[in-house]
């Protein structure tokens, strides 16, 4: 088998199986559409670019074990992946030890640095804090936060809490449902959401979770008004899972949605519909990993390398035109430079964006405690994308 030694090649670590398998399905496939574009343009010093894919099917330990030999016995030192921030915390040790390199296409909790990952996803102050001062000012200051019970959803909470609390929010509740909830674990949780009265619900549901949490709200409310839910990563593929009727009036921040009306866009959107295979929804999240894992074959190109010492310092210099817009890693914190985009979901199941920030958000991982007001002052009407 070839090897990085010998040929451009990439690992890939997203799950066909397990909790949260519709969205890394959608990653996989946009990681993919970057490869075939890379090869299509003679690869890397005209040797076609190898993937070698594994399934975890959302196991941390299966993660680990998967990039350790991926890493060692295959020769691969650039790795695409991982969903759950339990399976990035699993790779960490992986790729610091053996000096290779992990590009995370995901959202995550923030607080975290690693020389040896590039974060693609949006860090707190790239999306839950434009979202809380989009809350507050155009629904209330009354929440109730509920999540899927492992890190990523207890520390943005943790986050979020802190700027609701800055402007003047309340939070009435704060509830944890299991990965794979029961029916019971639902109605108890959204009997819960009911009692509070809420003006908002901010979601931190994950995976399978998702749609079924949205369904049990609807089911509860029937045609009575109800809070919205407001979430950081419902994509089209959970609304696909749910269906457009119950996914109508909720509220999603993302740096992409597959509805933005743009040439660079409808362009991507085109290449997904004729690549992915039937019942692979187009995400934000395939849009990351697509764009990471292109910018990474742009630095391989640049480098005329695919070793790591030598591709990873010309990742610092790129700008790529992605789908959802110019892209960047900042060199200080490996985080990128992202677009925030807030979206209502309408009763086609299409993600309309209500605000967008004027430029791509400079990543700042380490922060609680951002300015509400820094956004406020343009979100007192919607901005159209």
């Amino acid at each position: 088998m070839a090897t990085n030694r010998d040929q451009p090649s990439l690992g890939l670590l997203f799950s066909e199986t397990g909790v949260t398998a519709d969205i890394e399905r959608s990653q996989r496939h946009g990681a993919l559409l970057a490869v075939d574009q890379l090869n299509r343009e003679g690869g890397v010093e005209g040797r076609a670019i190898q993937v070698l894919s594994r399934d975890p099917g959302g196991d941390p330990d299966r993660y680990r074990l998967y990039a350790e030999d991926l890493i060692r016995n295959h020769g691969l030192q650039m790795l695409v992946g991982c969903y759950m921030s339990h399976t990035r915390k699993a790779v960490m040790p992986v790729v610091e030890r053996m000096d290779a390199l992990l590009c995370f296409p995901t959202p995550y909790e923030g607080f975290e640095y690693s020389p040896n990952i590039i974060y693609g996803g949006p860090a707190p102050n790239q999306n839950s804090a434009p979202l809380a001062a989009y809350l507050i000012r155009h629904y209330g200051e009354r929440v109730v936060f509920i999540g899927s019970d492992y890190i990523y959803p207890r520390e943005s909470n943790h986050v979020m809490r802190h700027l609701y609390r800055q402007h003047g929010g309340k939070v009435l509740e704060e509830i944890y449902i299991p990965l794979y909830p029961s029916d019971e674990d639902l109605a108890h949780a959204v009997e819960r959401i009911a009692r509070a009265r809420a003006d908002v619900v901010f979601s931190t549901v994950v995976g399978i979770g998702t749609a079924a949490l949205y369904r049990a709200m609807a089911r509860r409310y029937g045609d009575a008004p109800r809070p919205p839910i407001a979430s950081l990563t419902t994509s089209e593929a959970e609304v696909a899972r749910m269906g457009a009727e119950v996914a109508e009036g909720h509220v999603v921040v993302a740096p992409y949605f597959s509805s933005i009306d743009t040439a660079e866009n409808r362009k991507f959107v085109s290449a997904c519909q004729a690549s992915f295979p039937p019942g692979v929804s187009i995400t934000a999240w395939a849009e990351a990993a697509y764009t990471q894992t292109l910018m990474l074959g742009r630095a391989m190109q640049k480098a005329r390398s695919w070793r790591v010492e030598d591709v990873q310092p010309q990742l610092y210099g790129l700008r790529i035109s992605a789908p959802q817009g110019e892209v960047w890693v900042e060199p200080q914190n490996n985080h990128s430079h992202l677009a925030a985009r807030i979206a209502e979901i309408d009763s086609s199941g299409i993600f309309q964006v209500k605000w967008q920030s004027p430029e791509p958000i400079r990543p700042d991982p380490y922060v609680v405690v951002h300015n509400l007001d820094d956004w406020s002052t343009s979100m007192g009407g919607s901005v159209p994308a």
